[in-house]
């Protein structure tokens, strides 16, 4: 019964949210132009200058240039000079640079037959401690010492005790 109401409720919930919104009652439609254009900028016509600057860009399309062009035969005897060659060399590698590991590889025979310590066997175990009910029992947790019997508050302390007067 309690689970028929329930999904019952969820229906209507689900109903609910599939409505749409109504519009707020302060909502207004757009309204009409206000504004009514003059003769004169009615008939206005735009300079040159104007048209020209509302024209889009013509850009070009396709490749901008050949993927072959003309060396002339100066350029082709060219030599570079020493600085050149000097720019124009790799970086080369730092020493002791060692490239990228293989994603796989093989597994040394040392590694197939080492054996744990026990001090890593220990730290590998889950650590196993006390239930909090366990740890924070205590069965003297009420009991009121002697000393705490006997014991004399002070004229301030009994003063501070008193409950605020109010109107």
């Amino acid at each position: 019964f309690r689970a028929k109401q329930w999904y019952q409720r969820r229906v209507r919930g689900t109903l609910l949210l599939s409505k749409p919104k109504r519009t707020p009652n302060e909502y207004e439609e757009s309204r009409e132009v206000q504004s009514i254009p003059t003769q004169a900028a009615r008939n206005a016509r735009p300079s040159e200058r104007i048209e020209a600057l509302a024209e889009a860009k013509k850009r070009p399309t396709g490749p901008f240039r050949e993927p072959e062009w003309p060396v002339s035969k100066k350029a082709m005897k060219t030599q570079p000079s020493e600085r050149i060659r000097e720019l124009s060399r790799s970086k080369g590698l730092v020493e002791g640079f060692q490239g990228n590991r293989d994603v796989q590889w093989a597994v040394s025979k040392s590694a197939k037959q080492a054996v744990a310590t026990r001090r890593i066997e220990e730290l590998s175990g889950p650590i196993m401690r006390e239930s909090m009910d366990h740890v924070q029992f205590n069965p003297d947790v009420f009991k009121v010492s002697e000393a705490a019997k006997k014991a004399k508050c002070s004229a301030r302390t009994e003063e501070l005790a008193q409950p605020t007067p109010r109107k």
